[in-house]
């Protein structure tokens, strides 16, 4: 079998991927390594000029092309895009497209597959996206991304949760299942830890969305009750009006001794820093499916998530992990508390996590599925 996958944006470095969309992929690849299957994975990116090629594998490749010389992405896949997809349907020949991404990506589908197959992974809703969104243009580049994936249409899709999947429960759809992203192995071989140090960690972009603000509130709310928590938080600024929010918060309270901003770490330094946390808090308004629920789980961590998107399907709540609801946001503030120097409680939902994710997340169970998928597809004659 081969498989041809588009993906936009991909580091050429692979220990550069911030998370997200890349992280599934590479993570992807490394269960396919094991198995009978030829993959082809083709980037368009601004990063190379020239088409570049990476062998992740004997049989995996990584292929990074030129995006293109216009502005609007929409564009470039439509005229440069098109000719890179017919030309390595050519050389590979592949028994299916794997789109690991819609939005203006899904252009190069319009001239581009030559009949073969495609096979779409829904990662999030454009037009859900929407709606977090705090500019105009920000917000009027989701409305047009989620215009494009309902006018084209896709026949199989591969969506990475029930709640997402319900989101299609009225549009026709000829073959679709549910498979959560994958893990790679280093996650599940981190040890869970026996004794806290009472060390909370928040790993994404920092913005409003995300609401690091409420973590620190919580944080400085427990401080004052002499629970001292500290916090390690992996992520770049994307607002820059939010960021004196946090600045300011900081400035007035007594825990800016507690919180350590690190910036955007790799990988490899982001393994580091939940091998060493105790909890991982996840306090956003709205999510789809975060690697770094899975991820933490894996590591055998204690996380601690608002109950939005598809994450009430990651968690089982208070036997692997806890959730919360911000119209209960002292449920919050209680969780950490009861988890506060409790070695043991921790040890307790830190090892259920990791028996859960083994099964649910392991890339090689992720990549079977896959395949089986795949064989679904490509025996239906539509």
């Amino acid at each position: 079998m081969k498989i041809l996958i588009l993906v936009p944006g991909l580091p050429q470095n692979i220990n550069n991927i911030k998370g997200g969309v890349h992280s599934a992929v590479i993570n992807l690849l490394y269960g396919f390594l094991s198995k009978n299957i030829d993959i082809r994975v083709i980037s368009f990116t601004k990063e190379v000029k020239k088409k570049t090629i990476v062998k992740f594998s004997e049989r995996i490749e990584i292929i990074h092309e030129p995006e293109g010389p216009f502005s609007f992405h929409s564009i470039n896949y439509l005229l440069n895009g098109t000719f890179i997809l017919k030309r390595n349907i050519k050389e590979f020949n592949p028994d299916l497209i794997h789109y690991q991404t819609g939005n203006t990506l899904m252009f190069t589908k319009l001239l581009g597959t030559c009949r073969v197959k495609t096979i779409h992974t829904i990662h999030a809703f454009a037009f859900e996206e929407m709606k977090t969104k705090t500019t105009v243009k920000d917000k009027l580049t989701f409305w047009y991304n989620g215009v494009v994936n309902n006018l084209l249409p896709i026949n199989n899709i591969i969506y990475i949760s029930d709640s997402s999947k319900q989101s299609h429960i009225n549009i026709k759809i000829k073959n679709s299942i549910v498979i959560p992203n994958a893990l790679r192995p280093d996650y599940f071989n981190l040890l869970t830890k026996r004794k806290t140090t009472n060390r909370i960690l928040y790993i994404g972009v920092i913005n409003n969305r995300k609401n690091l603000l409420f973590l620190l509130k919580t944080i400085n709310q427990l401080f004052s009750e002499n629970i001292n928590y500290s916090l390690d938080v992996l992520g770049d600024f994307t607002d820059v009006e939010y960021k004196n929010v946090i600045n300011d918060f900081l400035k007035a309270n007594e825990i800016s001794n507690n919180i350590k901003f690190h910036g955007w770490v790799n990988q490899s330094e982001s393994l580091k820093f939940i091998a060493e946390t105790d909890i991982v808090a996840i306090t956003s308004f709205q999510e789809t499916l975060p690697m770094v629920i899975a991820e933490s789980m894996a590591a055998g961590k204690v996380v601690i998530s608002s109950d939005v998107g598809g994450i009430p399907e990651m968690i089982n709540n208070s036997v692997d992990g806890f959730l919360f609801n911000f119209l209960n946001p002292k449920l919050f503030h209680d969780i950490l508390h009861k988890l506060y120097n409790n070695h043991d409680f921790i040890f307790e939902i830190g090892s259920k996590a990791k028996d859960r994710a083994i099964s649910t997340y392991h890339c090689d169970n992720v990549a079977s599925k896959t395949i089986s998928f795949y064989r679904k597809c490509l025996e239906n004659k539509n």
